[in-house]
């Protein structure tokens, strides 16, 4: 059987948020008859909303809410078993015009596919909700685009403590409200800043890039001759006058 939850015209924008998401808050279908909840599916809801929204983490520092958080009520129901409803709520976040949104959920019929740092679900998938009253399964998502403050937000749910929810009786309200009071606001740490290009600086010469780039010096034509080392040739003229006069002296 489903349930048949009103929201008010107030709520109408945060619950179509949620809705995108992939997790209706609630299953609306045609009824035949409807009721009133009765007494136990009335301080079963109202736990198990305390207990979802104890489940947001407040506002990180800095950051401002998009619009009111957004969560059903418990209007009319469908004649038939007791506890066909679930529960959840959703609050959009905004920070450094960047934007995500954080949703908890109980007794949803499907579960969605897990992620270690995005989604997480607790207990099997609950076709039936809530009948029987007691809690079957818990889910968390968190959406936005990649960014510091969804990071921040993922780190701030608790999960051991949305676990333990699955199989148990719900803390009184009193005592879910007393627990969001107590939560820390995180701290969205800061976007890295881009590193400057390098300057536009030479690199330092060293001994054998000196010698490589420095032209060979020119030969000193006029420098004498080191000690031990042989004369350069005399000119060619030399020679034949020194020949000739050879000839002169033996009459050849």
């Amino acid at each position: 059987m489903n349930a048949l939850v009103c929201f008010s015209s107030s709520r109408l924008a945060a619950g179509l948020a949620v809705l995108a998401l992939g997790w209706p808050l609630v299953a609306a279908a045609d009824c035949v008859d409807t009721r009133k909840p009765t007494a136990a599916e009335l301080e079963f809801f109202r736990r198990g909303q305390a207990a979802v929204l104890a489940a947001l983490p407040p506002l990180p520092v800095g950051a401002v809410l998009q619009y009111k958080d957004s969560e059903p009520s418990i209007g009319q129901l469908c004649a038939g078993a007791i506890g066909a409803f679930s529960m959840g709520a959703s609050r959009a976040y905004e920070l450094n015009f960047r934007k995500s949104i954080v949703s908890v959920r109980i007794n949803v019929r499907q579960l969605p596919k897990a992620d270690p740092v995005l989604v997480g679900a607790y207990g099997q998938a609950s076709p039936n909700q809530s009948v029987g009253l007691r809690v079957n399964n818990v889910v968390w998502e968190v959406s936005g685009s990649d960014s510091p403050l969804r990071q921040a937000l993922a780190d701030a749910i608790d999960r051991t403590r949305l676990e333990a929810l699955v199989g148990n009786q719900l803390p009184s309200v009193a005592e879910s409200q007393a627990l969001a009071a107590q939560a820390v606001p995180a701290t969205v740490a800061a976007a890295p800043a881009r590193a400057a290009p390098a300057p536009n600086v030479p690199p330092p010469q060293t001994a054998t890039t000196q010698a490589a780039t420095q032209p060979a010096a020119a030969p000193n034509p006029a420098a004498p001759a080191a000690p031990g080392t042989q004369p350069a040739a005399a000119p060619i003229n030399e020679v034949i006058d020194t020949v000739n006069r050879l000839r002169g002296l033996f009459g050849r």
